[in-house]
């Protein structure tokens, strides 16, 4: 959602056998001074000038929502907590990839297109569909939020993307599911940040780096550095609600509760 509040792996071997964690631990160590710079603003300019108000009225992220229904349901109920049931997660990485490029409220008032035209993103099922389905998609009489983008590459890299899922077990060394896999580059534990102002927030880190780098080795597209980011704050892997807000301390409250505890970068 940080592409309205963001315009809203990497591997240390050459083999495609590497494990995501020890991928991961080499090259990030979890030091908010390696954080990389950004190549792109994660935030529109009219968010640029809001800062954390801890007593403010209204969530922090209206200034973006614009008080979208669905846009604020998303934020309050979705974006920022810890998601691990593999079909979810390879929605979320076909819809950020198909937001490359737009703003994410255009692709979450179209989420249930997506969803009806790739049978609930079962990965099995969209795997197994054809190139013609492909030009039904795009020849679609659906207008509006009822029919999805209209980008032959970024449709067909669903389908791809379904394809490279299903030989995972095959090529990654102790791969048991998506969930684990991903997770495995935050170390198995959501990260809490604690940035103060907004244009603090990343666009892009040493994980997501890593996880975009071991996806695109894998053979995955429309997985770069920025999309895995937007992923990882929207399912939860790190936590980047501003410092002190309402929902940040929410999270933190939620965290500490947490099994197997979180890693806390205050």
């Amino acid at each position: 959602a940080l592409t309205e509040l963001r315009a809203t792996m990497t591997l240390t071997k050459s083999s495609l056998r590497t494990s995501p964690r020890r991928a991961a631990s080499s090259n990030a160590k979890h030091s908010l001074a390696k954080i990389v710079e950004k190549k792109r603003p994660i935030i529109t300019k009219e968010e640029k000038k809001t800062t954390t108000q801890e007593n403010s009225p209204s969530p922090w992220y209206t200034a973006f929502t614009k008080s979208d229904p669905i846009y604020d349901a998303y934020m309050e109920t979705e974006w920022g907590y810890e998601r691990r049931d593999d079909k979810f997660l390879f929605e979320k990485l076909c819809l950020e990839g198909a937001q490359s490029g737009l703003s994410w409220r255009t692709i979450l008032n179209k989420r249930e297109a997506y969803r009806k035209f790739f049978h609930g993103f079962d990965i099995d099922r969209v795997a197994q569909m054809k190139s013609s389905e492909v030009d039904d998609i795009l020849n679609s009489s659906d207008r509006g939020n009822d029919m999805v983008v209209r980008h032959r590459g970024k449709i067909e890299s669903v389908i791809h993307n379904a394809k490279q899922l299903q030989t995972l077990p095959e090529r990654v060394d102790d791969y048991t599911h998506l969930s684990d896999y991903l997770w495995g580059f935050v170390d198995d534990k959501p990260i809490l940040n604690a940035w103060k102002i907004l244009t603090e927030v990343p666009s892009k880190t040493d994980e997501s780096e890593a996880m975009s780098k071991a996806l695109k080795k894998l053979g995955f597209k429309f997985v770069g550095p920025t999309t895995c980011y937007s992923l990882m704050q929207s399912c939860g892997f790190v936590v980047d609600h501003p410092f002190d807000t309402k929902e940040w301390k929410e999270a933190l409250e939620r965290l500490q509760k947490r099994e197997g505890g979180f890693q806390d970068r205050r």
